[in-house]
């Protein structure tokens, strides 16, 4: 398990890097409005993207393995981008209709935008073929090379094309398309197979697995999401690029921490889930929320206690004062987030109870767009961020009690609390030590605080690693004195 996390690195750093990158390149080069209107467009491209698309690589990694052991890779992959090829002409559909009936003041920007939807969609949907199929070294040269090219070319537009929305969303869908022709022969599946060989039953299934995951998916992005657009009409565009910048320089992180361990740990799952039976996998799913944890919950504590030097570090002038102060919000949320989205929304998958996930995150979207609707208009973008913590954190409450309901995830308590009170002597330090507002002194304060927390885990034996590591010593030393003799 930790060979395959430590392979997937290379597609977790490096595009949390450049995502670093493009915040420190964009803030600068674009103005807090400009920087709205491009959240705004890639806003929408994520809500469609995580609402539709995400379904069909949750539903491949969960039945691949099965369809793998009976020989029917070929005709089920046909079926998986057959559902891929539906939903695409289904939004770009819905799309088309709406832009005959409702104005739009930029139609160059949004044709734009549905094909930056559709490119990157396929991306995805490749992506999750060649991770269940544990093509690690490919896998990562996509994804690396994804995020560099997006940066690169969306930065050489703005010089090109001006400072503007469409000039990244261009690069945008040119990185895309670079990366989809790499796995062009996943996507001409159906064609290959003939679309009179896909197993309809094989359809039917993913459909059915599919479409609770595309209404959980929607009310996620309600949750998560709606605040963006609401922030645009009741704050402005400044209040959207401010708020999006705070976001960002906390999600990347987050996201880089998950990506890293769910990548490989959730397929791991699956195939446990599926060769041991349900109580293996109940434990196998405790052990990766354990190591998840380990890592985010100091991230979290980390990133709020520095965050007046990462804003000076790495935005430019015109961000700096609001980002500091939202950053300690927003990554609460996060926290809350992670739980939700990678280990109770785990349960649901693997307990095929997906649906489940509507009564966890429905009430909670709902209240998400009441509050907003309140206190934006009030408080601005630090209303929308108190009211994503309050719901957020509902759902967690909510979405963990109906988990165990469906696929009880064995979280070994003690390890939660190993973990908060290894993250205290990191957050003492960062509390009284006082650091440069530099690149150097961002550095040092994230080193200072990750070696405290390190060593405070290991004194503690947060997850049992100082424990497997002792038993392996013996191993080590007595394989080295071996091959010393030999």
């Amino acid at each position: 398990m930790l060979r395959q996390i430590v392979g997937y690195v290379p597609s977790t750093v490096i595009p949390a890097a450049v995502s670093f990158v493009m915040i420190y390149v964009y803030t600068r080069l674009l103005t807090p409005a400009e920087y709205g209107s491009f959240s705004l467009v890639f806003s929408f491209i994520l809500v469609a993207q995580t609402s539709l698309f995400f379904a069909i690589p949750m539903a491949l990694t969960r039945f691949y393995p099965q369809a793998l052991a009976q020989n029917r890779r070929e005709t089920f992959l046909s079926a998986c981008y057959t559902l891929f090829y539906g939903l695409s002409s289904l939004i770009v559909l819905s799309i088309g209709i709406v832009s005959l009936f409702v104005p739009v003041a930029h139609p160059g920007l949004w044709v734009l935008t549905t094909l930056v939807l559709i490119a990157r969609a396929a991306v995805v949907v490749n992506q999750s073929v060649n991770r269940i199929s544990f093509k690690m070294g490919r896998f990562n040269t996509i994804e690396c090379a994804h995020a560099v090219l997006g940066l690169g070319l969306g930065t050489a537009f703005i010089f090109w094309l001006g400072a503007s929305a469409e000039a990244i969303v261009l690069g945008l869908l040119v990185a895309s398309l670079l990366c989809v022709s790499a796995d062009v022969g996943l996507l001409l599946t159906p064609f290959r197979v003939g679309w009179a060989k896909i197993e309809r039953a094989t359809l039917v299934e993913l459909i059915r697995f599919s479409l609770p995951l595309i209404l959980v998916d929607i009310t996620i992005c309600l949750l998560t999401l709606s605040d963006r657009f609401l922030l645009e009409t009741l704050a402005g565009a400044e209040a959207l690029g401010l708020y999006t910048v705070a976001y960002n320089l906390v999600e990347r992180p987050t996201a880089l921490v998950c990506s890293a361990i769910t990548t490989a740990t959730f397929p791991a799952t699956v195939q446990v889930l599926h060769d041991r039976g349900s109580l293996a996998g109940s434990f196998q799913a405790g052990t990766n929320a354990s190591m998840l944890l380990t890592l985010v919950i100091p991230a979290c504590v980390g990133l709020a206690l520095t965050a007046p030097y990462m804003a000076a570090v790495m935005i430019g002038a015109d961000f700096r004062p609001g980002v500091a102060a939202l950053i300690p919000i927003l990554c609460v949320v996060a926290l809350f987030r992670v739980v939700s989205f990678h280990i109770i929304d785990h349960a649901f998958l693997l307990g095929g109870r997906t649906s489940l996930a509507i009564w966890a995150y429905g009430p909670a979207a709902l209240a998400n767009i009441a509050l907003n609707i309140v206190l934006i208009p009030r408080y601005g973008m630090f209303g929308a961020a108190w009211a994503g913590l309050l719901c957020q954190g509902t759902a967690v409450i909510v979405g963990w009690g109906l988990s165990l309901r469906t696929f009880p995830i064995r979280l070994p308590l003690i390890d939660v609390v190993k973990i908060v009170a290894a993250g205290f002597p990191m957050a003492v330090l960062l509390n009284v030590v006082t650091f440069t507002s530099t690149l150097a002194g961002l550095f040092q304060a994230i080193v200072s605080g990750a070696l405290v927390f390190a060593a405070a885990s290991a004194a503690l034996d947060v997850g049992g690693f100082r424990t497997a590591a002792w038993k392996r010593l013996p191993e080590r030393v007595t394989a080295s004195r071996r091959a010393d003799v030999s």
